[in-house]
């Protein structure tokens, strides 16, 4: 993170590393729970950098994923659950979980996501929205066959 920070091209004063308590009662929940299935943190961590200009967007774009990814080079550039991470967290959605080309760890995004919670998620996506109303790039999808 320092080095991506003091980088000599990269001067934008609008750009931070947030990181919000998650330890606590939030941990006193089991993991199966709820949805959220990151029960085991003491910290969330968000990347953010903010520009004007959409011909800085590729450097931009480019630095947050060079910098992420690097954070977590040894599980394929995305946060896989292991003894030191919890994966990610839903309410940070990023569609670079989903793409091959930036998560190199051969761990499915609804794992990052929801761990072991995601077939039980399908079952209820199939059970409510049967139809698929309510979706998005990262959303909970219908089970295999009721697509």
């Amino acid at each position: 993170m320092w080095a991506q920070l003091t980088r000599p091209d990269f001067t934008n004063p609008d750009t931070m590393m947030v990181v919000f308590s998650f330890g606590g009662q939030v941990n006193a929940v089991a993991e199966d729970a709820t949805a959220n299935a990151q029960r085991d943190s003491i910290f969330k961590i968000c990347l953010q950098t903010f520009w004007q200009d959409e011909a800085e967007d590729d450097f931009y774009l480019g630095w947050e994923r060079e910098t992420f990814e690097a954070m977590f080079a040894g599980t394929g550039g995305v946060p896989v659950p292991n003894e030191q991470v919890d994966g990610c967290y839903i309410n940070y959605p990023d569609v670079d979980m989903a793409d091959p080309a930036r998560n190199r760890s051969g761990v499915p995004w609804s794992t990052l996501y929801y761990k072991g919670n995601y077939a039980r998620l399908q079952r209820t996506k199939q059970e409510w929205d049967p139809t698929n109303f309510f979706t998005h790039s990262l959303g909970v999808e219908l089970p295999e066959g009721h697509r």
